[in-house]
C-alpha cells in the first residue's frame, strides 16, 4: 500500500492508502499519476526485488545486469496512465537477446528497446516462447504502431515493422495492447 497525502487525493477519492496490487496489474487513472512519478523509486524497486526472487531457471528469470525503470503508457486524452516495468535494452547484445527463452512475463512487465536513432525498426520471434505485443514509438514517446506477434516455429521467421520512425520498442505480454487500449495519440514517458 501506498498513503495518499490529503494534497494529493483530488479526483481519486479520500486520502488514505492506495493498493499497489490492484494498481499496478491495472490500468491507473490519471489522478495516480502525480503520486505514482514521486514513488516510482519505491515501485522500481518493488520491480527488482520480484525479479531478484523469482525461479533460477533461464526462462523465468530477467537478463542479469539489466537496468530496470517503470514508464507509463499515457492516453491521447490523459485519462488513463498505465504503469510499466521495464528492463532497459541498451546494447546490441541486450537488443540481440531481447525476451527469448523466457517461459512467463507478468502483465505489468516489458522490456524496453532503446536505440541511438529514430528509423524504421523490424523486430522477430527466433527462439522467443511467449506471445508478445511489441508497440513502437517515436524520439517524442509517441505511438507509432503496434503488433501482437507469436513465438517463431519455422525459417525464416516472420518480420514485425513498425509502420514509421521509432526510436523506441516496448515488448509486453501478449494482449496487454488491446486490454489497455493503446493507439494512436498514446505516449510513453519516462
Amino acid at each position: 500500500y501506498l498513503p495518499v497525502p490529503e494534497s494529493e487525493k483530488g479526483d481519486c477519492g479520500a486520502a488514505g492508502s492506495v493498493n499497489l496490487g490492484q494498481l499496478l496489474p491495472s490500468v491507473v487513472p490519471l489522478c495516480y499519476h502525480k503520486m505514482l512519478m514521486k514513488h516510482s523509486a519505491l515501485l522500481i524497486g518493488t520491480a527488482l526485488l520480484l525479479v531478484s526472487c523469482g525461479g533460477s531457471s533461464q526462462g523465468n528469470v530477467a537478463q542479469t545486469g539489466l537496468p530496470m525503470k517503470l514508464i507509463y503508457l499515457i492516453s491521447e486524452e490523459k485519462e488513463v496512465v498505465a504503469p510499466v516495468a521495464v528492463e532497459l535494452a541498451l546494447t546490441d547484445e541486450q537488443r540481440s537477446r531481447g525476451l527469448q527463452f523466457r517461459e512467463f512475463l507478468p502483465r505489468e512487465r516489458g522490456m524496453l528497446f532503446i536505440f541511438e536513432n529514430e528509423e524504421p525498426r523490424s523486430f522477430w520471434m527466433k527462439d522467443t516462447l511467449i506471445p508478445l505485443d511489441i508497440i513502437f514509438f517515436n524520439g517524442s514517446g509517441s505511438y507509432v504502431s503496434s503488433a501482437s506477434m507469436t513465438p517463431c516455429t519455422e525459417d525464416p521467421c516472420q518480420k514485425y515493422p513498425s509502420a514509421g520512425p521509432a526510436k523506441y520498442a516496448l515488448e509486453v505480454v501478449a494482449g496487454f495492447t488491446e486490454q489497455v487500449g493503446v493507439g494512436e495519440g498514446w505516449k510513453m514517458a519516462f
